[in-house]
């Protein structure tokens, strides 16, 4: 069964509807109308082909037209610009010409001031030679006059010089006031020449502490004879409260004294100690030599003590003069050596500088042991036998026994610290808690903390930590410092 539906089109008013359309069936009216739609969709496409392709070709032409009348227009330019250059590079050839003959005149013209400046600069010259010449002979010419007015002083100071030494007392002050640098140089002290005061020596030097020395000071050409020792042994028993004195002779010996060396000594009767040093501006270096005594020194003050009677202690006395006399001979001898072999290595000055400064306080350690062994009394010797046999934990300490240690507050805390603590490895312990411990023992915080780069082992107390390491505390004892 076939299905249609109206369709309503509008067309021209001259428009005949064919007869196809009134007989024809449904059907083939809509194929009719398919096929009249397509045809026309058709027509319509070949229409504007060809309209385009007309088109195309026209303007084609047209452009054909314009490039030809713009290539002669083109070539008229060109030969214009042609000229034009043309006519320009003839203006730069001429330009160029005439910048070439200027630059051959600047040239000539250049080394003709050349040539000028050549002679005035050796005229020059030679002005200028000449005026030096004159200026160095008037220069000579000072230069003799000044060296005839300095050889002139020189005589004079030396003339003067001359009148000064042939007089004993000038010789006499020249030499206290050398003296009086060379203390002064080589101990911690006060020095104050007392030579104008009667019944006195030349000199009177004070440590800490209060203790006194005299020294005689004598800058003869001969030797230096047995009144003037007798001399100083009355003014020194002037003056108990004088703990010794040192009799310096700065160029010639002494008579019965110096004999093994230029270091001897002797007490007096009340067991005060007598230094003799003979020839004393023959050493190299003057001030070394003087603080090779310093030892000796801490010494007499620690252990010396009045002879109250005379017979076996003045004889005792004067066997323990010996032994002291070779231990300072010894000492001093030790001290030269590091001193020389520090003179010799220069290049390695500041290291070795410190490694002689160890060298010295060593020496100077041992020293003290032996002086107090060879001058006090047999409590004294124990107390010494105790700190020789005292070994410390190398763990902890830096020298392997307690007499190792000079300073005798050192000495103290050590043998504090002993007591109050124990070695232990793994163990450690607060500085702060040490430091508490050693405070109430009387040992002041900063004065400990000074001991560490001295006393401990880097290992064992590290800079900049809160703890020391392989010791422990123990029940802290009673003991307190010696102040």
């Amino acid at each position: 069964m076939d299905i249609t539906r109206p369709v309503k089109f509008l067309l021209p008013t001259n428009f005949v509807v064919p007869n196809f359309y009134t007989n024809a069936t449904p059907a083939q009216r809509g194929m009719a109308l398919q096929i009249g739609a397509d045809a026309m969709l058709h027509l319509q496409k070949r229409a504007m082909e060809t309209v385009r392709a007309e088109t195309h070709a026209e303007t084609v032409r047209k452009m054909a037209e314009e490039y030809e009348i713009k290539q002669k227009e083109a070539g008229v330019e060109t030969a214009a610009s042609m000229t034009k250059l043309q006519t320009q590079l003839q203006k730069s050839e001429e330009a160029l010409r005439l910048a070439k003959a200027r630059l051959e005149a600047l040239e000539a013209a250049a080394e003709a001031i050349r040539a000028d400046a050549q002679k005035d600069a050796r005229a020059s010259i030679q002005d200028l030679v000449k005026s030096k010449d004159d200026q160095i002979q008037r220069l000579q010419a000072t230069l003799e006059k000044q060296l005839e007015l300095v050889t002139t002083k020189m005589e004079g100071l030396q003339h003067t010089m001359t009148k000064t030494f042939s007089s004993s007392k000038e010789k006499g002050s020249f030499g206290e006031a050398l003296m009086e640098n060379f203390i002064k140089r080589a101990f911690d002290c006060d020095v104050n020449l007392v030579s104008k005061e009667a019944q006195t020596a030349d000199i009177r030097m004070t440590r800490k502490g209060g203790h006194q020395y005299f020294w005689e000071v004598k800058n003869y050409t001969r030797m230096i004879n047995p009144d003037e020792i007798e001399k100083f042994r009355r003014d020194l028993r002037l003056h108990p409260d004088v703990k010794g004195g040192i009799f310096v002779s700065l160029r010639t010996g002494i008579v019965g004294k110096g004999r093994s060396g230029d270091i001897e000594m002797e007490f007096l009767e009340d067991g005060r100690p007598i230094v003799f040093l003979s020839h004393f501006m023959s050493r190299e270096d003057p001030v070394y030599a003087l603080q090779a005594l310093r030892p000796f020194f801490d010494m007499i003050e620690m252990v010396s003590k009045p002879v109250k009677s005379e017979g076996e202690a003045v004889m005792a006395l004067q066997a323990k003069a010996a032994l002291v006399t070779n231990l300072l001979q010894g000492h001093a001898q030790s001290v030269g050596k590091y001193k020389n072999s520090l003179a010799m290595h220069r290049k390695r000055m500041d290291s070795m500088f410190s490694e002689f400064q160890v060298f010295v306080m060593e020496a100077e350690a041992q020293l003290q042991v032996l002086l107090r062994v060879a001058l006090g009394t047999e409590e004294e010797t124990g107390v010494v036998q105790e700190e020789v046999e005292t070994v410390l934990n190398p763990a902890l300490f830096k020298k392997e026994k307690l007499s190792d240690y000079a300073d005798g507050r050192m000495k103290d805390f050590i043998k504090w610290l002993l007591s109050a603590t124990e070695a232990q490895e793994g163990a450690q312990m607060e500085t702060k808690e040490l430091l508490e411990k050693a405070k109430s023992a009387g040992y002041a915080e900063k004065w400990v903390r000074g001991l560490r780069e001295e006393v401990f082992q880097e290992s064992a107390w590290p800079k900049n930590t809160r703890f020391m390491h392989g010791v422990r505390l123990v029940q802290a004892p009673t003991l307190s410092s010696t102040q």
